[in-house]
């Protein structure tokens, strides 16, 4: 049962949203941009929020931790047929935000901005043929030189991940909140070659639209 929000108090908050994730990817020695289209997943998790002020600025510190989908999806061929392929890596997910209780009565809306650490422990990829049938498997993280070509593992790159996060929401009660956050990844998670950097640029993005409820 969701609890009454307390101004100036430290909240804990369980979150549950949806997002659409996918990556900027491109060719570093020709500067081509590999086509790739959102991809529908979700979040859960639980959030805390500290108030701080900051110059006389009431703001709030927000953290928590999450359990995040991510990826992306293209038109591809496997060699089998052409399809749509579906990549959805998971990840743990630590945010660190800083909100700005915009000034009004009731203080309804809020904006703010921050950063994420994120760590990928597993997934799943689904190839759906455009003439019918499937085929799936599970994603790795790891280097290009330590794959294992037979296996029926798709190598997402590196597992960790950190960026931006750029926030907006609506307190929609007492205790109720609604909150659209973008992000954007400055990691390159492209796999490694032997341990070394290849001319793939590959990073998270995406979009989450949430609804949290303080206990």
């Amino acid at each position: 049962m969701c609890g009454l929000y307390a101004k100036g108090q430290v909240t804990v908050s369980i979150r549950a949203g949806f997002n659409a994730s996918k990556v900027a990817w491109k060719e570093t020695r020709n500067g081509s941009t590999i086509k790739n289209r959102f991809n529908p997943g979700y979040q859960l998790g639980m959030t805390t929020d500290i108030p701080i002020t900051l110059n006389r600025y009431p703001l709030t510190l927000q953290t928590g931790l999450l359990y995040s989908t991510k990826g992306y999806r293209q038109r591809y061929d496997d060699g089998t047929g052409p399809g749509i392929l579906c990549i959805n890596p998971y990840y743990v997910e630590l945010p660190l935000n800083i909100l700005y209780n915009i000034p009004g009565d009731i203080e309804r809306f809020f904006i703010g901005a921050g950063g994420y650490f994120a760590y990928g422990i597993g997934g799943q990829w689904v190839m759906k043929y455009n003439g019918g049938g499937w085929n799936n498997g599970t994603i790795e993280y790891t280097d290009i030189s330590d794959q294992n070509p037979n296996d029926n593992q798709f190598n997402y790159g590196r597992r960790t991940d950190l960026g931006i996060n750029l926030l907006a929401g609506m307190n929609i009660g007492p205790s109720l909140y609604l909150q659209l956050n973008g992000q954007i990844g400055l990691r390159n998670i492209a796999p490694l070659e032997n341990k070394k950097v290849t001319s793939e640029e590959f990073r998270n993005m995406g979009i989450n639209v949430a609804i949290g409820c303080h206990l």
